[in-house]
């Protein structure tokens, strides 16, 4: 989001292609394919073997024989290595096709974007989120695309499609409701860098529980982060919203209780997990939102 000059995290291109799913976890993209029995499987159920990967299924069968060891993520982990997913390519889709309407409709961008005044006095909440899917210019919306086409696909590899989805709306509109809160009352705000900080946010809670490299994820966060806040026009107080309520929505999406870290919760379960997520983390940020915008001054 931006005050009218764009803001958003930078990065370099990333790679393309589709993406099989896990046989075993039908709503997970395959990592690789099993080199006993070809078929797709996910990180979680990757066993090193001899040669390659297998599936849990071939390594208990071929047991007695060839002991295997728990797969773990290469040391460099895996941003700009995993192929681009699903979920990445909808949400990149409709940013590009909304900003190929807004370029021409200046009052449609007037309309959605955020400005903290509209939204409290005028009653325009929808605005809290949808100034995610607006962009300044062709270079703000490419350099936000490009980020979350780096950034994206692992969380959504290792998370799943739907809870996704959940991070990245809830950190947009994490980010809408920070810019509410901190940003001068006047001031118009847009663009998707929200979210996607919010999805760094995420792929450092997941390195962090998955025992990935994370050095990476840190220095852009932290060069994102000084960026945001040493350069004038660039909303900073959606990006840090939008990387707290990120963090926050995957570290609640990941949490297991007690229970064993092999532990593989059901589809349901996960569906619910996610919708308990959504469902709090909309409810605390409509809370948040209900504050008198402008008031707070971090800066």
């Amino acid at each position: 989001m931006t005050d009218i000059g764009g803001y958003g995290p930078y990065g370099g291109p990333g790679s393309s292609g589709p993406a099989a799913s896990c046989y075993v976890h039908a709503g997970r993209v395959a990592g690789a394919t099993c080199r006993r029995c070809g078929r797709p499987i996910c990180p979680d159920c990757m066993r090193e073997a001899p040669v390659g990967w297998q599936c849990t299924s071939c390594v208990r069968e071929g047991a007695r024989v060839s002991p295997s060891v728990r797969w773990q993520p290469r040391r460099q982990g895996t941003l700009g290595a995993t192929r681009i997913t699903p979920a990445v390519i909808a949400i990149i889709a409709i940013n590009v096709a909304i900003y190929g309407y807004e370029a021409g409709h200046p009052a449609f961008e007037e309309k959605y974007w955020l400005v903290p005044f509209e939204v409290h006095y005028m009653g325009r909440w929808f605005q809290l989120i949808t100034s995610a899917f607006l962009h300044a210019s062709v270079e703000h919306i490419a350099l936000n695309m490009i980020t979350l086409a780096i950034v994206g696909p692992p969380v959504e590899a290792a998370i799943g499609r739907t809870r996704f989805v959940v991070v990245y709306l809830l950190a947009a509109f994490g980010g809408g409701v920070a810019f509410y809160l901190f940003a001068p009352i006047n001031e118009a705000g847009l663009g998707a860098s929200g979210a996607i900080f919010g999805v760094m946010g995420a792929y450092y809670v997941l390195a962090r529980a998955r025992r990935w490299e994370t050095q990476t994820i840190t220095v852009l966060l932290v060069l994102n982060l000084v960026f945001s806040f040493a350069v004038p026009g660039i909303a900073w107080q959606a990006h840090l919203g939008g990387i707290v309520v990120g963090a926050a929505a995957c570290a609640g999406l990941l949490f297991r209780g007690r229970r064993p870290v092999d532990f593989q919760p059901s589809g349901v379960a996960l569906i619910l997990q996610a919708a308990v997520v959504a469902v709090v983390g909309v409810a605390a940020l409509s809370a948040l939102s209900l504050l008198a915008p402008g008031q707070i001054h971090l800066l």
